[in-house]
């Protein structure tokens, strides 16, 4: 394991982030080597065999992602809701929150009045 990583629980991780050191389950085999670069999908799949934390590497800075492809893939995920569809208004609300906090948009902590 490289000494520049740092040991994060599940629910600090996010997609892009890189692993140290491979993963392994409880019977010792390997989820994910060294270098892997997590996405959504592998991070929701941790829980469901059993890892709490994962050492992510803090050698490569992580990317931001523009917001255009933010946006796209937000688009994507919300394919089947129209965003003028107001009988849908519970998915264009989560729509909304989502993109919100995607895109870093909204009241910093320190702004609040």
């Amino acid at each position: 394991m490289s000494d520049t990583y740092e040991l994060l629980p599940l629910a600090h991780l996010f997609p892009g982030m890189v692993l140290a050191d491979a993963l392994l389950d409880a019977h010792g085999h390997v989820l994910l080597a060294e270098g892997a670069v997590l996405s959504e999908a592998t991070i929701l799949s941790l829980a469901r065999h059993g890892i709490s934390a994962a050492p992510i590497s803090r050698a490569v800075p992580l990317a931001t992602p523009e917001p255009a492809t933010i946006q796209a893939r937000l688009d994507h995920l919300f394919r089947h809701n129209d965003r003028d569809d107001h009988g849908d208004w519970a998915t264009g609300l989560l729509r909304r929150y989502v993109e919100d906090y995607r895109l870093k948009r909204g009241v910093a902590a320190g702004d609040a009045a």
